[in-house]
């Protein structure tokens, strides 16, 4: 199959695209070709990748509907592209770690004892939150996940995507717009859209096999993929990928330093601080009793795993493109299956609460496992090409479901009967996506260059569903009549299980029409517009618009800018999400366990307290930017950039029935303590995206340079919107540090530079990652409020290519054993088991690991 017939079936991944500009941290570097370079066209990806080789700038295939082919640099809004070659280069395995290395405006960290999101990365564009960017997959709209995260950390009520379900091996380049986009793909694209691009070639096989382990000996990682392509009749081609990882768990705990058997010693017991209050001498003959149980046990107080959860994933992906009648016929998707295991709080026999002292004598510590699976199948057909009327047509289907169980625990309450493993319920969402796309250049019309018309309809039906766990998981089997002071916590300790009461199977029908222009004013002139008016059938409709435009004031130096009307509708998880969980949260001044419900948007709870029906988040965006471009030798953006979001969807603080005020909206239910979704807040962010690159021909080698910045801050504008029945408990619907985890939980600052010299064989890489300063708010004493400091993660490998076909990669991520601060007020840390944060985190608390990876080209 000739490059020109390979060029008829590419065409197709772009006309689902938007054409906006990319800068890349590193110059995307297509393998070499014997086949001379051809005209390239937006529809082209394999010919843009040559054009960009021989011209020294990325052709971007997402982005608008035209059919004219514009670079990197050429094009109105920002874009970060990243190869499957960087991606690989990272020595990360996962897709969202990979992009958090990469680029600068992107942040993903893994998270810790904080029940499924233990599991699925948050991850985030411009300092908002995982729901307000869009991710597509081949330029189409990707599902959910069905989880909503309604624990402590980053993206708390949100809901995002699960970017590592799809294999690196799969991907052939990942690009990241940094513009809002709902005027053009519809609900979420207010921070920006990634564009994840599947890998295309109909001919080769690629073995890649990974192995690592960190510095302190434990995250065992184990990956194998191979990808291959495959011709699909004279001149058709299917991709196929398959991959496995096996990651073991990493711990950073502390040493547990309170009682064991015994009573609980004061949180205040700790000498040097302000609120220090010295033992009695009955605390201390306590204390000393308790340790000598200890000894006498031989008890580990390192029993804790405060670390990345175990995981073993398994996935199969194709990318196929087949002529047809005329017509280019295409299919992706993929399936990826997940077993997570991850660890909760030790539960200490000194706790008659939660303990059985005949089962566990010496406590227990529970474990959440989740089986995830993640699905996607989408097929089309296209036809046309430039100065030709461009059809697309398409339907993808997809979801997620998460399946929970809790091991090495007990449901208290059921004494000595209760089991030890506990399947406690499932979350599911699915998505069906069906697309008509039409477009059309017309070179000179109005006396433009190129002028092009797009416009679509969208039909999309969503389903969310939660199924219940088993009796066991959550029932209450204390007696009737217990004395309060023997009660025994119901349903399983680490991850109640979910309640018929809980069970949903909603479903919600949106239906969007969109109108795209885009034309070539003079040379040097770009503007581009687009509005999209969508209906739901749970809420009502939305309109949204942008315009965009880029003028050159000389052929190396161009202006850029453009303002979004976007918005964001509310997930069917925000709307129907209920259950009983176990939170730890800090209650004056320490970290308490406590049980509670949140409770459904429309529940009568809700009601009673006033609060509203969701609706969307709306937002007004607005850029200015500058370009230079000086061929292979200099390529710099710079992008500051203002977000603004109205009716911001927050999950709210706790409402408790023993206050007084609120103790009538609980009358008549089993709640105690609840937390709702709501439209509570104005936000605004502000922030500034910089990129250079730059590549030298050094000696007999080629060094590639880059230097990407993003700076950002957002801010709460205004009152937090409270119910009437809630008046004068604003603070609790919003607290300190819920205000905190919106304004200061992710870094404002992001300096990513990286350094690629290659040479004959031998390909090495330098890259250093600056995290800024972070910040975790109190909810109640503003003394706790701490400052987390800017560190720098150095990452270096060294590739030998000893044959075409075989090469060996080894390298080290963090090679400084670079940590962040550790939690300086000791009542934070879980009587000392938790050092590091587990509320925020700029890049994790693994330290330093090594990999090496043996790579098969045939």
């Amino acid at each position: 199959m000739n490059s020109r017939q390979r060029a008829r079936f590419l065409r197709l991944y772009a006309g689902a695209a938007l054409l906006v500009p990319a800068v890349a941290h590193g110059q995307t570097q297509p393998a070499p070709t014997a086949e001379p370079p051809v005209e390239a066209s937006p529809q082209d990806p394999a010919a843009a990748e040559q054009q960009s080789a021989t011209q020294g700038a990325d052709i971007v295939v997402t982005g608008s509907r035209s059919q004219q082919a514009r670079s990197n640099v050429d094009t109105a809004a920002p874009v970060d592209v990243v190869n499957s070659e960087q991606l690989a280069e990272t020595g990360q395995v996962e897709v969202a770690q990979m992009v958090n290395f990469v680029a600068p405006s992107f942040n993903s960290a893994k998270q810790t004892i904080a029940n499924g999101t233990d599991h699925i990365d948050p991850a985030t564009l411009r300092g908002l939150g995982p729901d307000q960017t869009l991710l597509l997959l081949n330029g189409k709209r990707q599902h959910t996940t069905a989880l909503v995260n309604v624990n402590s950390t980053v993206g708390r009520g949100s809901v995002g995507y699960d970017m590592n379900a799809i294999p690196a091996a799969a991907i052939e380049r990942i690009e990241v717009l940094r513009d809002g986009a709902a005027a053009q793909y519809g609900s979420d694209a207010i921070a920006g859209v990634i564009n994840i691009g599947l890998k295309r070639r109909d001919h080769g096989i690629e073995w890649r096999n990974q192995a690592g382990i960190t510095k302190q000996g434990d995250g065992e990682l184990l990956q194998s993929s191979v990808n291959a392509g495959f011709g699909l009749g004279d001149s058709g081609f299917l991709n196929a990928t398959a991959l496995f990882i096996d990651r073991g768990y990493t711990d950073r705990s502390g040493v547990y330093n309170n009682t064991v058997y015994l009573a609980p010693l004061p949180a205040t017991r700790f000498p040097g601080f302000s609120f220090s209050v010295p033992l009695t001498a009955a605390e201390i003959a306590r204390q000393q009793q308790d340790d000598a149980l200890v000894q006498q046990r031989n008890f580990d107080r390192k029993g804790m795993i405060v670390g990345n959860s175990a995981a073993k994933t398994y996935s199969g992906f194709l990318n196929a493109g087949l002529p047809v009648g005329g017509w280019d016929a295409y299919a992706f998707g993929g399936w990826t299956h997940r077993d997570g295991r991850a660890a909760g709080f030790y539960r200490y026999p000194n706790n008659p609460r939660t303990s059985n002292l005949t089962l566990f004598p010496d406590g227990y510590l529970p474990f959440i496992e989740t089986g995830i699976d993640d699905y996607t199948a989408a097929v089309g057909i296209r036809r046309g090409g430039r100065n030709d009327l461009v059809i697309d047509i398409s339907s993808k289907f997809g979801g997620n479901q998460i399946k929970f169980d809790v091991d090495n625990s007990i449901n208290a309450s059921l004494g000595n009967a209760t089991p030890t493993h506990f399947y406690a319920g499932k979350l599911t969402f699915q998505q069906f996506t069906n697309n008509l796309d039409v477009s059309k250049t017309f070179d000179g019309l109005f006396g433009t260059r190129t002028f092009n018309v797009a416009g679509g309809v969208e039909l999309r039906f969503d389903r969310y569903g939660i199924g219940a766990g088993q009796p066991e998981s959550y029932l209450d089997y204390n007696p009737p009549g217990t004395p309060a002071a023997q009660i025994k916590a119901s349903g399983v300790q680490v991850f109640g299980g979910f309640r018929p009461d809980n069970e949903v199977n909603e479903t919600r029908r949106a239906v969007g029409v969109y109108l795209d222009l885009e034309s070539d004013i003079t040379e040097r002139l770009l503007v581009s517009t687009a509005a999209r008016y969508e209906n739901y059938s749970d809420f009502g409709g939305n309109l949204s618009g942008k315009l965009v435009g880029r003028y050159k004031l000389t052929d190396a130096i161009a202006l850029r800018g453009g303002v979004n009307r976007g918005f964001r509708a509310p997930s069917l998880h925000q709307r129907f999400f209920s259950s009983v969980s176990t939170q730890f949260i800090t209650v004056n001044g320490v970290n308490q366990q406590r049980e509670v419900t949140t409770v459904r948007n429309d529940s009568e709870i809700a009601r009673r307290l006033g609060v509203p029906s969701l609706k969307p988040e709306t937002s007004w965006s607005y850029s200015v930017g500058a370009t230079l471009t000086l061929g292979r030798a200099l390529n710099v953006t710079a992008d500051a950039y203002q977000i603004d979001i109205k009716d911001r969807i927050v999950i709210s603080g706790r409402f408790s029935n023993t206050i007084p005020a609120l103790a009538q909206f609980f009358a008549g239910t089993n709640v105690t303590e609840a937390q709702f979704f709501t439209n509570a807040i104005d936000t605004r962010t502000r922030g500034l995206d910089v990129v250079a690159t730059s590549v030298h021909n050094l000696g007999a080698g080629k060094l590639t340079g880059s230097l990407a910045l993003n700076l950002n801050k957002t801010k709460i504008q205004g009152d937090v919107r409270t119910p009437p029945q809630l008046s004068g408990f604003g603070e609790t619907l919003l607290n300190r540090e819920e205000r905190g985890r919106i304004e200061v939980n992710q870094p404002r600052s992001k300096i990513i530079g990286t350094l690629v010299y290659e040479r004959g064989a031998v390909t090495a890489r330098v890259a250093a990652t600056r995290f800024g300063p972070i910040s975790t708010i109190a909810p109640q004493l503003p003394e706790q409020d701490q400052t987390f400091r800017a560190k720098i993660v150095t990452d270096a490998s060294i590739a030998y290519r000893f044959s075409p076909a075989v090469e060996l990669q080894v390298g080290a991520n963090n090679i400084f054993d670079v940590y962040p601060d550790k939690v300086a007020d000791p009542r934070l840390t879980n009587d000392g088991t938790v050092p590091y944060s587990r509320f925020a985190t700029q890049f994790g608390f693994n330290g330093a690991s090594y990999f090496a990876a043996v790579n098969f080209n045939f």
